[in-house]
């Protein structure tokens, strides 16, 4: 199914992962590598694994929840990698802006280099200036794309090529000098048509002009089809021995890892790494970290055959260990007291203790009456849930991913209840004091696109995006969530596709109402696709004009402005702006002409601080061509309240600078033509143009013609005057003094 951008063409998008598959941040193989891997450690730190029952090697802790070492008060905490942060190098690396020097060697620091392959994509280079990396998924094809290019010393940058999907490739109109070019084709359901390898070889000349080089990552059978018009130019990766890759990920980043060599021997370990690839030892590579790290600031460490049993468990999401919880613990009031601690793992007892409570009445529990001291306190609640209860007085869970594995759970567990969960984390992020709330807010965040990810269902992010979208102080929260799956290198396909399957739906306020798409996720989803919009711009303006045109709610309509305007505002998007709505405005789908006008007149109507329309030629008289391309494109459509706003932000000015004037005028007379060549005469547009004119100044709405009634008259003689089957008259047009 190709992506839908207003456009047609190869698809661009990632497979969906299958059953099984490893979390994105687990993908050692994907860009993204390295976000997390300089933070200390938490209980949610980790990234969720693979639902999978536990095999041979998996113990579990008969005496209560889980077992953990003690906690003194200077345990480290992570309170994640920014999501808003994440997603904003995402997006500068799927626009082609040159990655960081430190981007880089962070990437590349537990890199494992194959020499014989390096020297051959040298080699190949040198001669044709374009190679070509095939391989699966996870086997390192970024990497070592990477590490070559940073080999070469004629290259000043490196790049990733900007390509939207169903873009074609075309390697001539990279032009920037000195530069190594990445082309990521990893998607499995990428097609390379007939001729591809052709043009590889054919942009040898260009590229040696420009002195820059491209090497192409892609999918071993991907390659395949085209692989005869240029055997030359491709060789494929072979993984490193994925137990080398686990002592490199240990290794590097410094600091690494303690008893390193203790790790590595043990069993399970070992089997786990038979036939893994690095991608799969980078995810237990950061289990092991944290698990270590977690350990060193215990005040009873333990050594490392005691800890297999926790990394084994974090790697399988603890499900077995929560199933088995839960089935020895019935009762409510436990259970809410470990979600609300896992929720907000590292907060105060006492804020904890509330929130459970909180919880339980939304979740529709009725709460038993208790007198004096009767019922379990802090203390015993935290013991019975498996967490520590620190000097300072804060409940923690010290294994690696165990706070995530908690709420992932429950989504699971009780997928009846996820709407009110999410109604109560916003009130919960929105009440509580800035350094509990933003934590939360951040976790939640993070957990909720690891489970859309891995479970392909997009029915929690839906609920927390709304919830959190209703309440001013989560709002942004909510766009970063949107944004942070629409960017996942390996998935963000989906989500993409499920954000214009929304903007399609009709505007509903009931969340239950799975077809139509509530007002506040809309809104929200505008904010997202303006940040979407420099990777993606022709997806981002497909679905902001679907919006448009599939509401009736004014500030969705609103939204929808103010994502163009941030577009508009950015000098390298107008270009593609304008192209994309030039496509739409003559399309014969009546939809995409819908949309076009309705993202038309929201542009015609924004203005800058001086009351000049952002769309108005201030340097001379001839209005622009694309401008009267969309006026024309607007005065199709039916008078809207939309129409008559633009029509006065223009009028306005025009009374404003009178300098503009002949401008304005000029524009709208040729606006009612059908066309800059064909000069037919359309009475409807002129129609609309009168009906608004008369709108921006009624007839007796001054007791004496002014100089707005002035103005009116002269466009009004204008427009009359305009049309080849109008009787000559003698008198002179009213001046628009």
């Amino acid at each position: 199914m190709n992506e839908d951008t207003g456009a047609t063409g190869p698809d661009d998008g990632a497979a969906p992962t299958p059953a099984g598959a490893l979390p994105p941040a687990a993908r050692g193989d994907e860009p993204v590598y390295g976000r997390t891997s300089h933070q200390p450690p938490r209980a949610d730190a980790q990234p969720p694994a693979p639902d999978r029952d536990p095999g041979l090697g998996a113990r579990e802790d008969d005496g209560g929840h889980t077992s953990a070492p003690a906690v003194q008060q200077n345990v480290p905490v992570n309170l994640g990698t920014v999501i808003g942060t994440q997603n904003i190098s995402e997006i500068r690396r799927l626009r082609g802006t040159p990655l960081p020097k430190n981007w880089i060697e962070e990437r590349l620091a537990p890199y494992l280099p194959d020499s014989q392959l390096t020297d051959a994509i040298d080699d190949i280079l040198k001669s044709h200036r374009v190679a070509v990396l095939h391989g699966p998924p996870g086997t390192g094809r970024y990497s070592t794309a990477l590490h070559t290019l940073t080999r070469q010393s004629a290259v000043t940058a490196i790049r990733q090529v900007r390509r939207e999907p169903n873009d074609a490739v075309d390697l001539e109109g990279l032009t920037d000098e000195d530069t190594g070019w990445i082309l990521d084709l990893r998607d499995e359901e990428e097609t390379l048509h007939t001729g591809f390898g052709l043009h590889l070889r054919e942009a040898a000349g260009h590229l040696s002009a420009t002195r820059s080089l491209v090497i192409v990552v892609t999918h071993t059978d991907t390659w395949a089809r085209v692989a005869s018009e240029a055997t030359e130019l491709a060789r494929p990766v072979a993984p490193p021995m994925a137990l080398n890759a686990l002592r490199a990920h240990l290794t590097h980043p410094q600091p690494g890892v303690d008893e390193l060599e203790q790790w590595l021997a043990q069993d399970a370990i070992i089997t786990e790494m038979e036939d893994a690839s690095p991608a799969t030892a980078a995810h237990w590579a950061r289990i092991i970290r944290t698990t270590a790290a977690f350990n060193s600031s215990s005040t009873d460490p333990k050594k490392v055959p005691e800890l297999i049993d926790a990394a084994v468990q974090a790697a399988r999401n603890w499900r077995h260990t929560l199933r088995k919880w839960h089935t020895r613990n019935t009762d409510s009031a436990h259970r809410n007291y470990l979600l609300a601690a896992a929720t907000l793992d590292g907060a105060p007892a006492e804020d904890v203790y509330e929130a459970h409570t909180t919880l339980g009445k939304i979740l529709g529990d009725t709460p038993q009456p208790t007198r004096g001291q009767q019922g379990p306190g802090i203390i015993e609640l935290t013991h019975t849930i498996g967490a520590e209860l620190g000097s300072d007085d804060r409940i923690r869970f010290l294994n690696p991913g165990y706070a995530e594995a908690v709420v992932d759970y429950f989504w699971v567990d009780r997928p009846h209840h996820v709407a009110a969960f999410t109604r109560w984390t916003a009130e919960q992020a929105a009440t509580l004091p800035a350094d509990l709330g933003d934590p939360l807010a951040e976790r939640v965040t993070q957990w909720a696109t690891h489970y859309t990810i891995a479970k392909q269902s997009f029915t929690v992010l839906r609920a927390i995006a709304t919830d959190w979208a209703k309440n001013p102080r989560l709002h942004d929260r909510a766009q970063d969530l949107l944004v942070a799956a629409a960017v996942d290198p390996t998935d963000g396909k989906r989500a993409r596709e499920q954000y214009l399957t929304w903007a399609k739906a009709p505007d509903t306020d009931d969340l239950s109402n799975r077809k139509h798409t509530p007002l506040a996720l809309k809104r929200a989803l505008a904010g997202a696709l303006a940040q979407l919009a420099p990777a993606y711009p022709q997806i981002a303006l497909k679905r902001l004009s679907e919006l448009a045109v599939h509401t009736t709610d004014e500030t969705v309509a609103d939204a929808v402005g103010d994502a163009l305007t941030q577009l508009w505002d950015q000098k390298v998007l107008q270009t593609t702006v304008r192209t994309i709505l030039s496509s739409w405005f003559t399309s014969p789908q009546t939809h995409y002409v819908a949309a076009a006008r309705r993202a038309f007149l929201h542009l015609a109507d924004r203005t800058t601080p001086e009351g000049l329309p952002l769309l108005l030629n201030r340097t001379d008289h001839t209005p622009s061509p694309w401008t009267l391309a969309g006026w024309r494109c607007a005065l199709d459509g039916p008078a809207t309240a939309p129409v008559q706003r633009a029509v006065n932000a223009w009028l306005d000015a025009a009374l404003t600078h009178p300098t503009l004037r002949t401008t304005v005028l000029h524009t709208f007379t040729e606006a009612v033509f059908r066309s800059g060549t064909d000069r037919t005469y359309l009475a409807e547009r002129y129609l609309r143009l009168n009906q608004a004119a008369f709108g921006w100044q009624p007839t007796h709405a001054e007791p004496h013609p002014g100089e707005r009634s002035f103005l009116r008259d002269a466009l009004v003689w204008a427009l009359t005057q305009a049309d080849p089957a109008a009787p000559v008259t003698a008198h002179r047009a009213p001046l628009a003094q």
